[in-house]
């Protein structure tokens, strides 16, 4: 019998010391100080049960006293809800102010942006001009007023080449960069300086749309590299595409140069085919083999 009155008691016990160790968990100061007392006896009525003896209740008393004592004293300080709200409504109006500023501070970068020219370094207004909408064929070269023309200083992946993403999955990056520019310049004209003309050919061009440099763009966008064998205009803007990992540069892949040669000497390969006698009869010792 006296074991089944240990049990129960041990069972109470454990009830007593969950039940306080969730209310203690509890946000409110109130309920943590009546969880703490939860808690406490839950020991105790163990302690019963195990030993069958009371605890020295002074102990016991002294502790719960002192963890009460705790709890009014940081109650002192804790805010009230009033003041919460006070304190939420300041945040929000700091937040207010930082966005005001933030949105100021970004139109006004934005202006100047919009007043930076982007300059190719060329007196563009020596060269002949044609206009108009032009037709993306690869990212660098265009169709534009009944003339293909390739944008000067600029190497863009033909529409066929293929690339490795970030997580190294292979994609066409030809035509990702080309959709990029037809994207951009969306069919609106665009002026294209003929900077060297070739009758049986692509035309060198620099092409600008209102005043930005489409091939700066471009190369500053990572959808295409500096030629420096032309010009080391674009260096700067490879430069900051390589360091943001933007466009191509979120992987890796071939200078749109290699990948040609590539091409070129795959199509070089030339198959050799063995060609091998049927054999004539048992003693043809070469059909043995």
């Amino acid at each position: 019998m006296i074991w089944l009155k240990r049990i129960a008691c041990g069972v109470i016990a454990l009830v007593l010391v969950f039940v306080g160790f969730w209310l203690i968990k509890n946000q409110e100061e109130i309920f943590k100080a009546f969880g703490f007392c939860v808690f406490v006896g839950g020991i105790t009525l163990a302690h019963i049960a195990v030993t069958q003896q009371l605890p020295k209740y002074n102990f016991w008393i002294t502790f719960v006293a002192c963890y009460l004592a705790f709890v009014l004293y940081t109650s002192r300080f804790a805010p009230t809800e009033e003041e919460k709200q006070q304190i939420e409504a300041r945040l929000e109006q700091e937040l207010a102010k930082s966005k005001q500023i933030m949105g100021k501070e970004e139109n006004v970068a934005s202006q100047k942006k919009k007043k930076k020219k982007k300059s190719s370094g060329f007196n563009l207004s020596a060269y002949p001009k044609i206009n108009g909408s032009a037709t993306v064929i690869n990212a660098n070269v265009f169709y534009i007023g009944g003339r293909y023309v390739r944008l000067f200083g600029v190497d863009a992946p033909d529409s066929d080449q293929i690339c490795s993403d970030a997580v190294g999955s292979s994609y066409n990056c030809g035509e990702v960069a080309a959709s990029w520019v037809r994207g951009w310049i969306d069919k609106n004209p665009i002026d294209c300086y003929l900077l060297k003309i070739n009758p049986n050919g692509q035309d060198l061009a620099t092409c600008v749309w209102g005043e930005y440099d489409i091939g700066a763009a471009l190369v500053g966008a990572g959808w295409a590299i500096a030629n420096t064998r032309e010009t080391d205009i674009y260096r700067p803007y490879e430069a900051k595409a390589k360091s943001e990992l933007s466009g191509l540069w979120q992987g890796t892949f071939y200078a749109p140069e290699d990948w040609r040669d590539i091409k070129r000497r795959r199509n070089d390969f030339t198959i050799k085919r063995t060609v091998t006698s049927k054999g004539g009869g048992f003693f043809d010792f070469g059909s043995w083999f």
